[in-house]
């Protein structure tokens, strides 16, 4: 009995050691990659006007940024998803989801080539959108929980005497990113003698969040009309928790509903590898009578329908 307590000691004893050193791994990963990367791209080069140009670059962006890139719906959410890889990295990532798709066609559906060809190319396509979507939205969310903080930043400055391009300049030396970059890229366009309307509808359209947008038009509007910009922008910046706050309510309530949503999705395709897997000749009949094409393309239209109605029902709009 005592053998048992002493073992339980030491795997207690293992698991908090390695519970430990995780935790300093990733929190030192993660304090790594909060580094303002404006910053770093400044110190590396040691010029203002360099490193503004790099940073731009490395976004998929020119250095003279102009609304007809901002046209291309893909290429706009691939500047907002913060993603910064090179073109031999991005085919990279297109040839890999490329040879999935055409292993699980291959091994799954018994299509001619052309047809596997085809749907392995979707499935890149897909899965390319899907991941730029994904790293936009987490973008978008992050810089939403840090704009007040940063908008607190600004009106503190302003209290104090100082001037907003002061105060920009401000939150680009404080905040992590992303939202210290924007406002470095913000600080640095006014630098370069930018009217600060058109550098924060640029900003917007860099980011994507509706709560940016709402910044810039106030910003635009107190100029244009006078009034105590501090003031205004510490209302907006409790109204922007208040809607952070909102929308997070709404998640928890709408939870359920989003995880029976994305059961039903995934259901079918599980279904469906769990009957070829245990009964592999199960589908033959299927594939034999010649329509097996037809039916798996109507198949993945109406699911997709059905998804589509599903998504819309667990997520709100306001």
């Amino acid at each position: 009995m005592e053998l048992i307590f002493i073992y339980a000691g030491i795997f207690v004893a293992a698991l908090l050691v390695a519970d430990t050193l995780l935790r300093a791994a990733l929190g030192s990963r993660r304090s790594a990659a909060e580094v303002n990367s404006r910053l770093r791209a400044l110190k590396e080069s040691g010029d203002q006007t360099t490193s503004y140009t790099e940073i731009l670059k490395r976004r998929g962006l020119s250095s003279d940024w102009d609304r007809a890139f901002t046209q291309k719906w893909f290429a706009r959410f691939y500047t907002q998803s913060g993603m910064q890889m090179t073109a031999a990295r991005r085919f990279g990532y297109l040839v890999a989801f490329f040879l999935i798709g055409w292993g699980l066609t291959f091994s799954v559906l018994r299509v001619p080539l052309p047809f596997q060809i085809v749907l392995a190319a979707a499935f890149a396509a897909a899965m390319a959108i899907l991941l730029v979507l994904y790293q936009r939205s987490k973008r978008i969310k992050r810089f939403t929980a840090q704009l007040p903080p940063a908008m607190d930043i600004i009106v503190r400055s302003l209290n104090a005497g100082h001037p907003l391009n002061a105060a920009i300049a401000l939150v680009a030396k404080e905040m992590p990113d992303p939202i210290g970059t924007e406002f470095g890229i913000l600080s640095d366009q006014l630098t370069f003698g930018a009217d600060l309307e058109t550098s924060m509808l640029n900003m917007f359209e860099r980011v994507g969040a509706p709560e940016l947008k709402l910044l810039a038009v106030t910003v635009t509007v107190q100029r244009g009309t006078g009034g105590n910009l501090s003031e205004i922008l510490e209302n907006l910046s409790g109204m922007i928790r208040a809607r952070i706050m909102l929308k997070a309510k709404i998640r928890a309530i709408s939870a359920e509903g989003r995880i029976t949503a994305m059961v039903m999705a995934v259901f079918p395709f599980f279904l469906f590898a769990m009957i070829r897997a245990l009964v592999p000749t199960y589908f033959d009949p299927l594939w034999e009578s010649g329509y097996g094409t037809q039916v798996v393309v109507g198949c993945l239209v109406i699911m997709s329908f059905g998804i589509f109605v599903l998504y819309r029902l667990v997520n709100f709009d306001f």
